[in-house]
């Protein structure tokens, strides 16, 4: 079973500082299912920007 979580700081081209969690996760029949969440810090922190994602065993994602 994939449960992979990592937390990282990043610097945007305009100097902002940005918290970035990428989560990896098994969705069944060899299926990923990918989150981020990305948030500046202050009040985004409570409503981040939050993409998911999965993806087949073949590479292509689903729509």
């Amino acid at each position: 079973m994939l449960d992979d979580k990592e937390v990282r700081d990043v610097i945007g081209g305009d100097g902002t500082r940005y918290n970035v969690v990428s989560y990896a996760l098994d969705d069944g029949d060899g299926r990923i299912r990918m989150s981020v969440a990305v948030d500046h810090g202050t009040w985004s922190a409570f409503v981040p920007l939050v993409r998911d994602q999965i993806m087949n065993p073949d590479g292509t994602f689903v729509e």
